[in-house]
């Protein structure tokens, strides 16, 4: 008896297109989606005093996951870069892998 497995491409499986980006973060990979709008309780990739940085939506501010507000003015130097819309963590450094 031979086991088989399926095989699934990434656009199949994180509804990935042409404005769809693979990022490497320091936790593992993030996809993206730059045609998204952010909206509350989203995350975005942002470009933030010359780093890339994950953060959530939350009214008219966003918080990096590090636990830092950015609003009002600091927004200013703060560059959207797209909506994260998956996550992807290396099995070799997290005891519960997910995607």
């Amino acid at each position: 008896m031979q086991a088989t497995a399926q095989r699934f491409r990434l656009n199949e499986l994180c509804g990935v297109n042409g404005s769809s980006y693979l990022v490497e973060t320091a936790g593992g990979y993030a996809i993206l989606q730059t045609d998204q709008v952010p909206a509350d309780g989203r995350r975005v990739l942002l470009c933030a005093f010359g780093r890339l940085q994950i953060a959530v939506v939350m009214g008219g501010s966003l918080i990096t996951e590090d636990g830092e507000c950015l609003e009002g003015e600091a927004l200013d130097d703060v560059r959207l870069v797209g909506v994260v819309t998956h996550t992807i963590h290396p099995v070799s450094s997290d005891e519960n892998p997910f995607m």
